[in-house]
């Protein structure tokens, strides 16, 4: 949907499709061009043989941007495991990146350093499943591995959204696990920020881990503050004059 450059790519979360980006597409769109798609066995698209990784997605999305000639730049916004292939597609191709929306996004090894701190008595059948390395067809303990070498993207503009209510909910979770999981998530996030030089990291107040279904005008926001600023040849504004309503909270 929408006209212009650069491109606004949504890359959604494992298992999620296109159709997560619903209320952000449209609103993006009134910025830039943006485009939403299914990985490889969601949504319309085919499914691949046999257990796959986020490399194969990569090319998957090369793939597609080569087809469908979608050009470079592109503001790439990447939510739960989305985030991590938007990191490892920003390392292989960073001057084909305009910016990286970073939506409440895995950071670096993020599923070893939350068993680190999550006791094996403690709501065992949920543990178990976040310990899978493969889930929905997908090897995300490989694709953590391929991304977890990834301490800087240079000056890549990048701007972090951290959902304040991610482990505050999480039903049946005990109070002291929920917060040193919550306490993980705000380090993982500050990480993700650091890897630039130009970032902004928001807190969305009134948002549990899917932030572009409860604030999706403020996902829509930071990508059109990418846009303009790949427009302007300009660094990003300061947090307070992005998200300056509301419903949020800047942490840098």
């Amino acid at each position: 949907m929408g006209s212009g450059s650069p491109t606004v790519v949504l890359e959604a979360g494992l298992g999620a499709g296109s159709q997560s980006w619903g209320a952000v597409l449209r609103e993006a769109a009134r910025t830039s061009r943006t485009c939403a798609y299914d990985r490889a066995g969601l949504g319309r698209s085919d499914a691949l043989p046999g257990v796959h990784d986020a490399g194969d997605e990569i090319g998957d999305l090369e793939r597609l941007f080569d087809r469908a000639r979608i050009e470079p730049p592109y503001v790439l916004v990447g939510h739960s495991y989305g985030g991590l292939l938007a990191r490892l597609f920003a390392r292989a191709h960073p001057e084909e990146v305009a910016g990286v929306v970073f939506v409440d996004a895995m950071g670096r090894e993020a599923t070893r350093r939350q068993l680190a701190i999550w006791p094996k008595s403690q709501m065992p059948a949920q543990r178990r499943d976040l310990a899978r390395p493969v889930r929905d067809g997908v090897d995300l303990r490989r694709g953590e591995a391929l991304a977890s070498g990834i301490r800087t993207l240079g000056d890549v503009p990048v701007l972090v959204i951290t959902g304040a209510r991610t482990w505050k909910h999480f039903p049946g979770m005990p109070p002291p696990l929920r917060d040193a999981q919550d306490e993980l998530w705000r380090t993982l996030h500050a990480e993700l920020a650091r890897l630039s030089s130009d970032h902004v990291h928001v807190l969305a107040l009134s948002s549990d881990h899917f932030v572009m279904e409860h604030q999706p005008l403020l996902v829509a926001r930071a990508a059109a503050a990418l846009v303009r600023a790949s427009r302007d040849s300009a660094p990003l504004p300061p947090c307070e004059r992005l998200f300056n309503g509301p419903g949020v909270r800047c942490l840098s």
